[in-house]
């Protein structure tokens, strides 16, 4: 009896099938069913691959979009922090320049109450 070879898979000739079912002892409708079975069955393979590098991509693309849309928000957060900084320090500032204000009208006032005690005496 003739020795048994393991079937090739994905792409395999018609040729090479033929050759493999002859050693296995198939010939005419079983040999041309069987290599249509082969056929078949390598076709549903590369389909399968198709649809999961499709889907692969597809998660790729999505995962992309993700992280895009994150960096965004993370930009647009970090703008919104930066602002509010920046009005943090211009309301400090005013707020020095009223204290500042507040001392030289006191100062003034003192001077000018000096003053009028000093023209009265």
């Amino acid at each position: 009896m003739a020795s048994v070879t393991s079937i090739p898979t994905l792409a395999t000739s018609v040729q090479v099938l033929k050759e493999l079912c002859e050693q296995m002892g198939l010939k005419g409708i079983e040999l041309r069913d069987f290599i249509k079975e082969q056929q078949e069955m390598e076709r549903e393979e590369r389909t399968k691959q198709r649809e999961y590098k499709k889907e692969n991509a597809k998660l790729a693309a999505d995962e992309q979009d993700k992280q895009r849309v994150f960096e965004q928000e993370n930009q647009k957060i970090e703008a919104e922090r930066a602002k509010t900084e920046a009005d943090k320090l211009v309301f400090l500032k005013e707020k020095q320049e009223q204290k500042l204000q507040i001392e030289k009208d006191r100062q003034a006032y003192e001077l000018m109450k000096i003053k009028a005690q000093h023209d009265h005496s």
